[in-house]
């Protein structure tokens, strides 16, 4: 895979050339920002090299983790019993006890599931993406229109929302700062944004990181399960606070999760293992992801 960025190593939150490498795997160093703490890749994926990936895991599922073959299969039927319909009815659930109906733009809607979701339940849909792919899929199967093209550029034609969510998104960005000050712009008053990201504070952190340190930085293969091209940035439960207070927004609630098993290809006895270490990360307060809640700042 291509990539960008000569070195050293700038932190796409505070553009800060001041890190340490926290590990060393095959493609990539995972470093940590010294002047803010934000946990990155270096170097990125060349952007086209990105597209070409998830042109490839939304049609064949094909990518660099097998255990990812299937995972994007699940965006295509919004029926009850898909896992990942079934999360983003908890998560409406979670933004309804807090804000009524109303409309929502999802970032990166892919094909547009949870807008099929959401509108069931009563809320006038957009969304945007950069995919041709998926969007056309939203269109010819859910019957969506949602606009194709980048985002920040959308930001500024003044339209506003009563919601706006971006469901793994923000990992995915090369400035989420500004990422983060578009969405808030999108916002009526009083309305709310709501993201899910991977935790970095998570328990598959812990073990694999354990076992790289052990084995003198030789053991990577657990790490790339986790630290992966397409994710950017790990955030932490602090650290997504603090991006999210540069874009003047405030958390208002933050939900540690679980990835849902169903959605990953894993032979028997690894699903039983991860099943046990996602146990042990109940106990620990070490799950793998975040869902937060946020409003701007008054």
């Amino acid at each position: 895979m291509a990539v960008i960025e000569a070195s050293p190593p700038r932190c796409l939150i505070c553009r800060s050339d001041e890190s340490r490498r926290r590990y060393a795997i095959t493609r990539f160093d995972v470093v940590e920002c010294r002047a803010c703490g934000q946990i990155y890749l270096h170097p990125l994926p060349d952007p086209g090299e990105i597209r070409v990936l998830f042109e490839s895991l939304y049609s064949t599922g094909d990518g660099s983790l097998p255990e990812l073959r299937d995972y994007y299969q699940f965006c295509y039927t919004d029926s009850p019993d898909n896992p990942l319909t079934q999360r983003y009815e908890v998560w409406l659930d979670k933004i309804e006890s807090v804000r009524k109906p109303g409309r929502v733009l999802d970032i990166g809607c892919g094909t547009g599931l949870f807008l099929s979701v959401a509108r069931r339940r009563g809320w006038e849909p957009y969304g945007i993406d950069e995919s041709v792919e998926a969007t056309d899929y939203a269109r010819g199967h859910f019957g969506l229109d949602p606009w194709v093209g980048d985002f920040e550029s959308f930001a500024g034609t003044g339209e506003q929302f009563d919601l706006v969510t971006g469901w793994d998104v923000i990992e995915h960005s090369r400035d989420p700062v500004s990422l983060l000050h578009a969405a808030r712009q999108c916002l009526v008053g009083d309305g709310i944004l709501s993201l899910s990201t991977p935790n970095q504070r998570s328990i598959l952190d812990l073990v694999a990181g354990a076992m790289y340190r052990t084995s003198g930085g030789r053991l990577t293969a657990p790490l790339e399960k986790f630290y992966i091209e397409q994710h950017f940035l790990y955030f932490t439960p602090s650290s997504l606070g603090e991006v999210l207070s540069l874009a003047g927004l405030e958390i208002t609630q933050m939900d540690l999760e679980l990835t849902d098993l169903r959605r990953l290809t894993l032979p028997p006895l690894v699903r039983a293992g991860l099943h046990t270490m996602f146990l042990a990360a109940r106990v620990l307060g070490r799950q793998n992801r975040l869902f937060i809640i946020a409003r701007a700042r008054a």
